[in-house]
């Protein structure tokens, strides 16, 4: 059971709005009515005389950086006057009052002058020769080009060159907690603010130089949180909520509401991918030159580092001889796009094995057969021109999902030729994947351990738990490393006063990294309470073993004490019972060989059974089969909950999801799946343990999302024997795609 479960079942756990606190304001957004505007006047006298309010700032009551330049490239805290406002909902004014209606009042009485512009949601229209400028170089935000081998060769050794272009849409992270945050003062004088974010070192660092604070005066803590995909890694809240308790020196609540949180929060970025790949008679691979445009909306938000996430996955777990990828980020007026689970890979991987599968359709050859016979081996130099440390498991995961995929495959035959005259058609898709876990944060992860007065023991690190179980994993390390039961573990996690500095928690790292620290920091408080027992027991420390609350001599038997005692004696002492040490790859991965970012994969494959009406263009995704190595599994239940909730995701993404500026408001106009969407799930880990991983652990949470939704793709494909390169795939364009002549482009070589 998870250590929060009944917490969260009777009610008891503390959410941001649940947390009662005296003399509360309320933080209300001025925001921009314009997709692109410039503000060039701004009144807030009549709004600032309004009853109950109590201040209204602007960018002019910001101390220090208006912004946060190493994450978001020109995105203001508030926008100034003189400068423009590249999206709708793009923030302008913060209204603190003594209640919502006192402050949605006082935010409907602030005069914006603003001039609007011309705006664009198309990368594709904000690129071309004379487009209007919205920022960047002619509207491009980043490049990243991965280029190795004669790729004019390769493809001139090909039997079939495929050129395919594929869409994907701006999603919206749905969560059921919108944004929630709190701010106050905290016993120390410190400016607080709570709320859910994977990153509460960096938000309190953000907030320290918006508000020229040393980073001792700012305080971030991660409360139970309702879900985040990676949207609430925005640091931009959390900066709007210090402001306001650094001015009024009081306790202050930001909460969007659902359509505020639809306007304002990022999005998943929508792509435009340019393939042309080659391939023998014979399913080798040989050549791959992909385009990619990736739009980020009106602000960065960490758009600059997505073209390289988009290249690393636009050429997945398998060999090639010659590679030539170029993905770049572009400005659009757009709502702003940042992390989502999966951050830059998923619609490369969409791409990707999609095109996989045409091909694979055009040689006549099986789709799985063909990736085992391209899938990398230990050692072997992988897409992005160097080889890999590790066994990334992909034909053990493919040769695990191999009798399902034959199974569906015969069974959707059966079905097809039975009802041949009907207007129902079964589909089986299949999708592969690889994902960068790790990024490029740090190598060496802190995390602290304590033996308490009482004999429990104490863990002290950063890994925000915002519903993907890592106070639990971490417990299920610290008492395996301890060799206690996780009832004698207690878990203190993300807060900035309390717990050290393991990095932020994106990328999937949270179990490999702070779980490093969390195993290697248990070992070593063991080790020092052997050396304090051994002196009370006249034995070395070598003889002793720890069971629950006593330490025990092996030889002789008998000799024990407890682990009171021990606590006791670290106090006489005068020595701390709590220790440090970390997790540090730095040996391992010499900043010197390394390449930009850490060689650590992993992988899996997806399978998809889908029932297509070929009237209506309704699709029922029926069954789906999962495969992921994850090298090795510390909680099963949470590990197979992680895969299935993805699947679903995936699914959204394939067939329902679509977020389009100006028209989506809420839930009621962003189509999610519901309990009738639902397929039946079966999920199959496999493990091969790392080289590196705490007992071998590798990622999984996002690596979980990317086979799903070109799985489902592929198998509409292959049902309506037309290909869908544009998602989601809703009704209407699967009607489309069956009506429409083929534009797949095929290049044909040889006999």
């Amino acid at each position: 059971m998870r250590t929060d479960s009944l917490h969260k079942v009777t009610g008891q756990a503390l959410y941001v709005e649940d947390m009662a606190i005296p003399d509360r304001l309320y933080v209300k957004v001025v925001r921009s009515p314009h997709h692109h505007a410039r503000l060039c006047g701004l009144d807030v006298s009549r709004a600032a005389r309004l009853p109950g309010v109590r201040r209204i700032l602007t960018w002019a009551d910001i101390p220090g950086i208006n912004g946060f330049p190493d994450y978001s490239v020109e995105e203001p805290v508030l926008t100034p006057v003189g400068a423009t406002l590249r999206m709708l909902g793009a923030p302008i004014a913060l209204v603190v009052a003594e209640s919502p209606e006192q402050g949605q009042a006082a935010l409907e009485a602030v005069q914006a002058d603003l001039d609007p512009l011309p705006y664009t949601f198309e990368a594709e229209e904000a690129l071309r020769p004379g487009a209007y400028p919205i920022a960047g170089e002619a509207n491009v935000l980043a490049t990243y080009q991965i280029k190795h081998g004669d790729l004019q060769a390769a493809f001139a050794a090909s039997d079939l060159v495929l050129e395919a272009s594929f869409q994907t849409a701006f999603l919206e992270h749905a969560y059921l907690e919108r944004e929630s945050l709190l701010g106050y003062i905290d016993e120390e004088g410190r400016v607080t603010v709570v709320g859910g974010s994977h990153q509460p070192y960096n938000q309190r660092r953000f907030i320290a130089e918006v508000l020229k604070l040393p980073l001792d005066q700012v305080r971030v803590i991660t409360p139970p949180t309702g879900g985040s995909f990676g949207g609430k890694q925005d640091p931009w809240p959390f900066t709007a909520v210090g402001l306001a308790v650094y001015h009024l020196r009081q306790p202050v609540l930001l909460v969007y509401s659902r359509s505020e949180s639809m306007l304002a929060s990022p999005k998943r970025h929508p792509y435009r991918v340019n393939y042309r790949i080659g391939a023998t008679r014979t399913g080798e691979l040989t050549g791959v030159h992909v385009r990619i445009d990736c739009n980020t909306g009106g602000y960065d938000s960490g758009g600059r580092f997505i073209p390289n996430y988009a290249v690393t996955a636009a050429g997945g777990a398998y060999r090639w001889r010659a590679v030539d990828g170029l993905a770049r980020s572009v400005y659009t007026n757009g709502p702003k796009a940042g992390q989502f689970r999966g951050f830059g890979t998923a619609q490369s991987t969409f791409a990707l094995e999609c095109a996989l599968d045409e091909l694979t359709e055009k040689l006549g050859l099986d789709p799985l057969e063909f990736r085992l016979r391209n899938s990398l081996r230990p050692a072997e130099e992988t897409f992005l021109g160097y080889s890999l440390p590790d066994d990334i498991g992909y034909r053990q995961v493919l040769e695990a999902i191999q009798p399902h995929f034959n199974q569906f495959a015969q069974d959707a035959g059966a079905y097809n030729q039975t009802h041949a005259r009907d207007p129902l058609r079964r589909g089986v898709g299949l999708s592969g994947m690889w994902y960068r876990f790790g990024k490029s944060g740090g190598l060496k992860i802190e995390a602290h351990a304590e033996l308490a007065r009482d004999g429990h023991f104490i863990i002290y690190c950063s890994a925000p738990d915002y519903g993907q179980g890592t106070n639990t994993t971490m417990s299920q390390i610290a008492a395996a490393a301890l060799g206690v039961g996780r009832d004698r573990v207690e878990i203190v996690n993300a807060d900035t006063a309390r717990v050290p500095n393991s990095d932020v928690q994106g990328a999937s790292r949270a179990t490999f990294f702070v779980g490093g620290a969390v195993k290697k920091v248990a070992e070593t408080l063991v080790q020092a309470i052997f050396g304090v027992a051994a002196e009370l027991l006249d034995t070395p420390a070598s003889n002793l073993v720890l069971a629950n609350d006593r330490v025990t001599a092996k030889e002789p038997p008998g000799q024990e004490v407890s682990l009171v005692e021990v606590a006791r004696e670290f106090d006489r002492m005068g020595r701390s019972r709590r220790v440090a040490d970390a997790f540090d790859l730095s040996p391992a991965f010499p900043i010197e060989t390394r390449p930009e970012y850490l060689p650590l994969f992993i992988t899996g494959a997806h399978l998809a059974d889908v029932l297509v009406n070929l009237e209506t263009g309704v699709v029922q995704v029926q069954r789906m089969v999962a495969v992921h190595d994850v090298g090795h599994v510390v909680n099963p239940l949470d590990a197979s909950g992680q895969v299935e909730g993805a699947m679903v995701m995936g699914l959204g993404a394939a067939l329902l999801e679509e977020y389009v500026p100006g028209q989506t408001t809420g839930l009621i106009n962003y189509h999610l799946p519901n309990v009738l969407s639902m397929p039946e799930i079966q999920v199959i880990l496999v493990e091969v343990p790392s080289s590196f991983g705490p007992y071998g652990v590798k990622g999984l949470g996002e690596a979980a999302l990317l086979p799903s939704t070109p799985a489902i793709i592929n198998a509409v494909s292959r049902a309506i024997e037309k290909r869908i390169r544009s998602i989601p795939a809703t009704p209407e364009r699967v009607l489309a795609a069956i009506q429409k002549e083929t534009d797949t482009k095929l290049v044909l070589t040889g006999d």
